[in-house]
């Protein structure tokens, strides 16, 4: 059915036009003189016109046969083209999924990377604080030990200067000893002579000997509380040596974790840097995929672009197969007519 605004009175008018400025009417010149309409609504019309004014058909009087192998050439094109259609679109949705599934499993691969790598981050960067404190509680005991030592060596100079005061004090108090009985003796001697000197330097050697004893009895004193210092101070040099021998285990212990963990730290870099080489190795992965994918869109837009020329060249072939069955079917009716003329001059010769 012709659409609206092209009617047979337009078709003809047309071909009338065309074939008074000397050329043939066809389905092309009469739409390029319209500006409208589709070849399947012109060609019947066009032929309408050339039987109503009794002209042959510009045929070359195509058998059915050739209809029937245009026909089986054009299903042919279509299924070939659909089936390259379909197979291009299955390959492309398999390749698609495949490379979405790498992509998320890349995805989620580089992300338990980067969380292990987080992980690994904040544990060197714990060791590290661990480290440093150990560090500083190793600094702190060594400088514990060296005031302990510092300590240790001005209580054994105290204990030597008050042996030395003490010995000093215990020859004091020999030659004082001495230097009385020496007194004795020569007042024995000079008693009778000096009678009444004796007295009065008898009770100046009593005062004397009083303040020595006094003296005495305070050396005496000052030797045991110096005794009991050199004790005290004995403990706590041996209190300070079981402190040293203490700080030294704990240090040796501290040592062996700085170096455990030094060695857990190297570990830790090894591991670290063998994720990075995995990561680096998966994001060249996904530059390949990314350049795969790339070429696949590449391959489907030459596709796209080859589907959309054969559906051109098949919507030509389809005009043309159109065409050519509405000029086949009016050499028919042709053809019928001129049997029908020939019958009849048969029958009347």
């Amino acid at each position: 059915m012709a659409r609206a605004g092209v009617t047979y009175h337009d078709i003809a008018k047309a071909a009338e036009a065309i074939k008074t400025q000397g050329q043939e009417p066809t389905v092309d010149r009469v739409r390029e003189h319209l500006g409208t309409g589709s070849k399947s609504t012109i060609a019947p019309l066009l032929k309408r016109w050339r039987s109503d004014n009794g002209e042959a058909a510009d045929v070359s009087g195509l058998p059915n046969d050739l209809v029937e192998v245009v026909k089986s050439l054009h299903e042919r094109v279509q299924q070939m083209a659909d089936h390259r259609i379909e197979q291009a679109r299955q390959e492309f949705e398999t390749l698609k999924e495949e490379l979405r599934k790498e992509l998320t499993h890349a995805d989620n691969t580089m992300a338990q990377l980067t969380a292990r790598q987080r992980d690994l981050e904040n544990q060197t960067e714990r060791l590290s604080k661990e480290k440093s404190e150990q560090s500083r509680s190793l600094e702190d005991a060594r400088v514990s030990l060296a005031k302990a030592e510092s300590q240790r060596d001005e209580a054994a100079a105290r204990i030597v200067e008050l042996k030395e005061s003490v010995a000093e004090l215990k020859q004091e108090n020999k030659d004082i000893r001495d230097h009385f009985e020496h007194y004795q003796q020569r007042t024995a001697e000079d008693r009778q002579q000096e009678r009444e000197q004796f007295r009065s330097v008898n009770q100046g050697l009593n005062d004397q000997i009083q303040n020595l004893q006094h003296r005495l009895a305070q050396a005496e004193s000052r030797a045991s509380e110096l005794f009991d210092a050199n004790v005290q101070l004995q403990r706590h040099a041996d209190e300070l040596k079981r402190a040293n021998g203490a700080l030294n285990s704990d240090v040796k212990g501290k040592i062996e974790d700085v170096q455990n963990l030094k060695h857990e730290l190297e570990e830790a870099v090894a591991k670290c840097r063998e994720y990075q080489h995995q990561n680096d190795h998966l994001a060249q992965n996904m530059a390949v995929l990314t350049t795969q994918k790339a070429d696949v869109d590449k391959q489907v837009a030459v596709l796209s672009q080859t589907l959309e020329t054969t559906k051109t060249e098949l919507k030509t072939t389809q005009d043309k197969a159109a065409l050519l069955i509405d000029e086949n079917k009016v050499i028919l009716q042709e053809k019928a007519v001129i049997q029908g003329q020939f019958k009849q001059l048969q029958s009347s010769l």
